[in-house]
């Protein structure tokens, strides 16, 4: 096994010391096997856990919503009043604790040694790769707003040694995380007497 690869393996995966190499497109294969199944389950349960209406104007969910992130530690790397975004980012398991990436681990690793192969395993600490996550807000007239989160992940430590890692989070630490900051909006929210978020209706349009 050549050394860039060794170095890659010990970061992502366990692979015993007498079995046969794996190798970098295997890798990348198997990345973009998970990435699918991923994003299969993300696109289900996008109304459940991903997507909010509030019964209050724009302008005051927007600011809200901005609180709610820096409440999780998920500081603003982009924010657009017009274009209604707020991008926050930091490094894994943010938002989530490590108990809660440990409750991720115990549900997704056996799922994804299925789809990608027996050599993923989640590590103890996830710091390697950066969560980014997205709101994106739109007014529903002058009274309601539309909120979507996005979560994307990226690993620029593995990326320098040709893997493409996945992009998708994993299902559960998607709903985890998707909980808490719905949670912490409605802290927000109640702050300044505004009602809950809630389950988007079908004629609530997407964003």
């Amino acid at each position: 096994m050549n050394k860039t690869l060794a170095i890659v393996l010990s970061m992502i995966v366990v692979v015993p010391a007498l079995s046969g190499c794996v190798s970098l497109a295997e890798i990348n294969s198997s990345f973009r096997r998970i990435d699918m199944a991923w994003d299969l389950d993300y696109q289900r349960t996008e109304d459940e856990f991903r997507a909010r209406v509030v019964d209050a104007p724009y302008p005051v969910v927007y600011e809200a919503m901005k609180k709610a992130f820096l409440d999780l530690g998920m500081p603003l790397a982009e924010r657009s009043l017009k274009d209604g975004m707020l991008v926050a980012r930091n490094a894994a398991p943010n938002p989530l604790t490590i108990d809660e990436w440990k409750e991720v681990r115990k549900v997704e690793e056996p799922r994804m040694k299925e789809i990608g192969g027996w050599y993923f395993v989640f590590k103890d600490d996830p710091k390697a790769y950066i969560v980014t996550v997205a709101a994106m807000m739109k007014a529903l007239g002058t009274e309601k707003t539309l909120i979507v989160i996005e979560y994307e992940l990226d690993a620029p430590e593995l990326r320098v040694h040709g893997v493409e890692p996945s992009k998708r989070a994993p299902p559960t630490a998607v709903r985890l995380a998707s909980l808490k900051l719905w949670a912490s909006l409605n802290n927000r929210l109640s702050e300044v007497k505004l009602p809950e978020a809630r389950r988007r209706k079908p004629i609530e349009l997407e964003v």
